[in-house]
């Protein structure tokens, strides 16, 4: 049986457990906000869209207790204003909700694989982790998966190709220090160096267009939703299924001694073998910058809780 539980019904959290339920992609639902008005209205209102649906999701609601034999658990919470205003806004009061979250996460008895979504989300979910106390393999982050999906979507633009002929990962932080990994990018099997469809690909621009990408969903819907769920829900398909999906989460790298968004295997048990490719000399003091950012992040939210006990 595949069970999910989603905590924060915002923007996110709302359109995800509806991708979930209309694709038939979850058994039952556990959805949880402070909200407990919203929490009911949305069960509400999937159970209604359900009748048309051949599957029938089981949609619990604000009960943590039922998270206890979840294999997936994604925390959606977040403020998308604070976004627009400065990325890492949101580090006071996602700290604040996790400090709220995590011991009632810890207590419910959950075992399976945490997926964070809250910003700054390398940080937050490496707080996430010292608060719930599991494994740091069980939880992790987006982290730059957004980020790798607009570059390739870009590179593929510029190169007149399809985004699936485009590899490569961003690296660091997402929406901070990203570190475009340039050296793991390829087009067509071919270094983004080789000349592509007759012209040579400008790493300047491409990282251009793919920072406006964002730009622009920002601008116009205030928020970030669709491509986050979608990938979310690629995530959670690549653990159910054990499939060893190489994506740039947000994990623990014992190389940079903290959480950073850095390629791994995902599969049942969360996080595996990490890819360890060879990355010019740049990249990898790009990585180091990101991580030491974050781990400041990280050491800021741990003052707050002492000040605040």
């Amino acid at each position: 049986m595949r069970k999910i539980g989603i905590i924060g019904l915002g923007h996110v959290g709302r359109l995800l457990a509806h991708q979930l339920c209309v694709t038939g992609a979850v058994d039952e639902l556990v959805l949880i906000d402070q909200d407990d008005q919203l929490a009911l209205g949305l069960q509400s209102d999937l159970t209604d869209a359900a009748v048309a649906l051949v599957h029938q999701p089981q949609i619990i609601i604000q009960d943590y207790a039922a998270l206890k034999d979840a294999q997936v658990l994604v925390v959606a919470a977040g403020n998308s204003q604070l976004i627009q205003e400065e990325p890492m806004a949101e580090l006071t009061t996602n700290r604040e909700l996790v400090d709220v979250i995590a011991p009632q996460i810890h207590e419910s008895g959950f075992t399976g694989v945490i997926i964070n979504l809250a910003n700054p989300n390398e940080a937050v979910t490496a707080y996430l982790q010292q608060r719930v106390l599991l494994p740091a393999k069980q939880v992790l982050g987006i982290g730059t998966v957004l980020d790798t999906a607009r570059l390739h979507r870009a590179v593929a633009t510029a190169a007149k190709l399809s985004p699936a002929n485009v590899g490569g990962f961003v690296y660091g932080q997402h929406d901070g220090q990203q570190v475009f990994a340039w050296s793991t990018v390829r087009v067509n099997g071919q270094p983004l160096d080789a000349m592509i469809n007759g012209r040579k690909l400008d790493q300047s621009h491409l990282k251009v267009n793919a920072d406006l990408s964002n730009w622009y969903s920002l601008q116009g819907l205030g928020y970030n939703a669709h491509a986050a769920c979608v990938w979310t829900q690629r995530i959670i398909s690549a653990i159910l299924t054990d499939e060893h999906l190489a994506l740039p989460v947000a994990i623990y790298q014992p190389q940079y001694s903290t959480y950073v968004s850095f390629p791994a295997l995902i599969g049942r048990q969360g996080v595996g073998n990490l890819l360890l490719l060879k990355l010019y000399p740049v990249e990898e003091a790009g990585i180091k910058t990101a991580a030491t950012t974050i781990q400041q992040q990280v050491a800021a939210m741990q003052r707050m809780r002492k000040d605040n006990d």
